[in-house]
């Protein structure tokens, strides 16, 4: 069945926005202490043309926070999220960032807790500032933990911002994602993921990421444990009001490998081994009022049983 969706995200509406990122958090603390509240909304209307009509009222996102910094070298930050759309399967609100940061030197800081990972581009932006409401197919299926979160809980070391030649974030956690807690166990699954972004040029960056994830096998027998591979680059030019940007993603599985879960949706895991790659490109321009964004991406995957001649392939390419 074909089906057509229209979304039209009414407001963004931020409390405190910044553009210069804090760690892994949307926002920056300021002063020397004090608790700070920030947050933002993204309603929307969403027309489903299926078989019958559907329009409804949603909100994508719906976040509140509290940030702040204590004397005289660490903060901390946390997030919440109370829109039920995008996770149905919580009561309530629920958590998404909670971490201690120690920022003494500014290419050797530390934060522990709960927190975004660190790969590529689009997955680093916050949500407040990104240019579409919908992150790209190859970003929400590659780049997720175990359960299909962009979330997990951890360390990261970071140094670096946007002065600087050379970023770098490295980060070790459970792999399983924020939600869950009974797998916790370092010993038994692990994700290593990192990040580096060199600025030659003002207005110019260029970005590479890496992760690998080890995980118990999902499938009853079997006695290797499952792994993820993934690698991505990424570039970004800006000059004046024009910015262009693109990202590249690849994912090997062995083992088992999740299915879906983009705008949304539940992910699927399935047996076997899956080799996926996908890309995006985008260009912006800021007139006034107005920001016009001209977007091209593709996802393509190969799945099947170990051994056996690939039973599934998938290509697509859509334009925004």
């Amino acid at each position: 069945m074909k089906r057509i969706i229209l979304i039209v995200s009414l407001i963004s509406f931020a409390l405190v926005f910044s553009q210069n990122t804090y760690a892994q958090g949307c926002e920056t603390p300021s002063g020397d202490e004090g608790v700070q509240v920030f947050g933002y909304i993204q309603p929307e209307i969403n027309t489903f043309f299926e078989d019958e009509t559907v329009v409804r009222f949603q909100f994508r996102r719906a976040r509140i926070g509290v940030m702040g910094v204590v004397p005289y070298d660490f903060s901390y930050y946390v997030l919440l999220e109370t829109s039920q759309f995008m996770n149905p399967n919580q009561t309530g609100p629920f958590l998404l960032d909670a971490f201690v940061s120690y920022t003494r030197f500014k290419y050797f800081k530390i934060s522990l807790g709960s927190f975004k990972y660190r790969f590529g581009n689009e997955l680093s932006m916050p949500c407040n500032a990104l240019y579409t409401i919908h992150r790209s197919r190859s970003v929400d299926e590659l780049t997720a933990s175990l359960n299909g979160t962009n979330r997990d809980l951890g360390i990261m070391f970071l140094g670096g911002d946007k002065s600087s030649l050379f970023q770098y974030q490295v980060s070790l956690t459970n792999g399983y994602g924020v939600f869950e807690t009974r797998n916790n166990n370092l010993l038994d699954a692990y994700a290593i993921t990192g990040r580096v972004i060199f600025q030659p040029l003002h207005g110019l960056y260029l970005g590479a990421s890496g992760r690998y994830m080890e995980s118990p096998p999902a499938t009853e027998g079997v006695t290797t444990n499952d792994t993820k591979w993934r690698y991505g680059f990424d570039a970004r030019f800006s000059l004046r009001n024009f910015t262009i940007f693109g990202e590249y993603i690849n994912g090997e599985d062995e083992g088992s490998y999740l299915e879906g879960g983009g705008c949304g949706g539940d992910p699927v895991l399935k047996n076997g081994f899956q080799n996926a790659d996908g890309f995006y490109a985008m260009a912006v321009y800021r007139w006034r009022m107005l920001e016009p964004v001209y977007k091209i991406e593709g996802f393509n995957t190969s799945k099947g049983e170990e051994g056996v001649a690939t039973t599934n392939d998938e290509s697509s390419i859509c334009h925004t």
